[in-house]
C-alpha cells in the first residue's frame, strides 16, 4: 500500500520519525535550530518557553504547536515545574525526487482544503486547543504511541500520521470556522445597520412624500418582508411606524416654531388628510396640535 497526500500541488509520502510522551523535563531542551521536518507538539502539563521563527510564547498545557520545515525554533522547559507534552517528527518526502519537501507548510494547505484564510493567530502563536476537543486530539498521538505499534509496517505508521494531521485540520478548521462565522456576523450585522441608517436618511429627506413600505423596500433592494423583520430587530419598530414617529417630531416643531396652520403642516408632513393628522397627533402628543401652540 502506497500512502501519499498532495499538498500545494506536490505528491508526497509521509515518513514517520518518532512520536514520544516526554514526562517532566526541565531546563534548555534545545538550542535554536532548523530542519526539514514536521513537528506538532501538544502540551499536557507543566509550563515552558517556546521560540518559533523569532516569535516566543508561553507553553502551557492544551497548547498546541505545529512547526513546518526549516522554521527556526526552540524550547525551554521550566526550571521548578517542567513540562509534559507529547512530540511526533516527521518528513514528507517529495514522491518524485525523495528529497524532503521543503518548502509545504501545513496551514497553507489547511487554507486550500476549508477554502478560506485562517485567522493570523494560527500561524503566529500556539493553538489553545479547547478541552472539548482534546480526547480526539490526543486520540491521534495516542495511537502513534502504541506499544504494539513498533510492530507495524512503515505504510501503516505513515497512515497514522496522515490520521494525526487530520485530526489536527478538523480541530484548526474547526476553531477558525468558529472565528469566520464569527467575524461574517459581525460584518453583516454593520452591514445591514448601514443600511438601515441609510433608509432612516432617506425617510428625514422624504418626510412630506407619500412613502409606502414597498418604495423603501426597494430602495435599500430587500423585500418588505424583510425590510420589517431586519428594521424592528435594528430599531424595535417598523419602518411605517418609524416614519410617522418622525413626522410627528416634526410637526412638533413646526405647531411650536412657526405660524403654519394645521393643515399646512399635515401637508408638509405627507398627510393628505389634517383631521387624520391631528388624530395621529393626539395620540402621540396628548393633546391636539391647536391646544399645543405656545400661546
Amino acid at each position: 500500500m502506497s500512502i501519499r497526500l498532495v499538498m500545494q500541488g506536490q505528491s508526497l509520502r509521509p515518513e514517520h520519525i518518532t512520536t514520544d510522551r516526554r514526562q517532566g523535563r526541565k531546563g534548555m531542551l534545545t538550542t535554536r535550530h532548523q530542519h526539514p521536518v514536521f513537528h506538532l507538539m501538544y502540551i499536557t502539563g507543566g509550563a515552558g518557553s517556546f521560540l518559533v521563527n523569532d516569535r516566543k510564547s508561553r507553553a502551557l498545557p492544551g497548547f498546541l504547536y505545529v512547526i513546518n520545515p526549516n522554521e527556526w525554533h526552540q524550547f525551554h522547559a521550566d526550571d521548578d515545574i517542567g513540562l509534559h507534552n507529547l512530540e511526533c517528527t516527521f518528513l514528507l518526502r517529495d514522491e518524485e525526487s525523495n528529497e524532503p519537501a521543503q518548502t509545504v507548510n501545513l496551514f497553507d494547505w489547511i487554507e486550500d482544503k476549508r477554502g478560506y484564510v485562517l485567522p493570523a493567530g494560527f500561524r503566529d502563536e500556539p493553538i489553545l486547543v479547547p478541552p472539548a476537543l482534546r480526547p480526539f486530539l490526543l486520540e491521534g498521538f495516542n495511537r502513534l504511541l502504541d506499544p504494539g505499534n513498533r510492530y507495524v509496517t512503515a505504510e501503516h505508521l505513515s497512515l497514522m500520521v496522515i490520521e494525526l494531521v487530520l485530526r489536527i485540520e478538523q480541530t484548526i478548521g474547526k476553531l477558525s470556522g468558529q472565528l469566520v462565522d464569527s467575524t461574517s456576523k459581525a460584518r453583516n450585522a454593520r452591514a445591514l445597520a448601514n443600511e438601515i441608517n441609510t433608509l432612516q436618511q432617506y425617510m428625514r429627506a422624504h418626510i412630506g412624500e407619500q412613502l409606502k413600505l414597498d418604495e423603501l423596500a426597494h430602495h435599500v433592494h430587500w423585500t418588505p418582508n424583510y425590510l420589517c423583520r431586519v428594521f424592528k430587530a435594528h430599531t424595535s419598530m417598523t419602518p411605517m411606524a418609524y416614519l410617522q414617529q418622525l413626522r410627528m417630531t416634526e410637526a412638533e416643531k413646526l405647531l411650536l416654531y412657526t405660524d403654519f396652520p394645521v393643515f399646512t403642516i399635515a401637508e408638509l408632513l405627507g398627510y393628505e388628510d389634517a383631521s387624520y393628522f391631528a388624530r395621529l397627533f393626539r395620540r402621540h402628543h396628548g393633546r391636539a396640535p391647536s391646544e399645543y401652540r405656545i400661546i
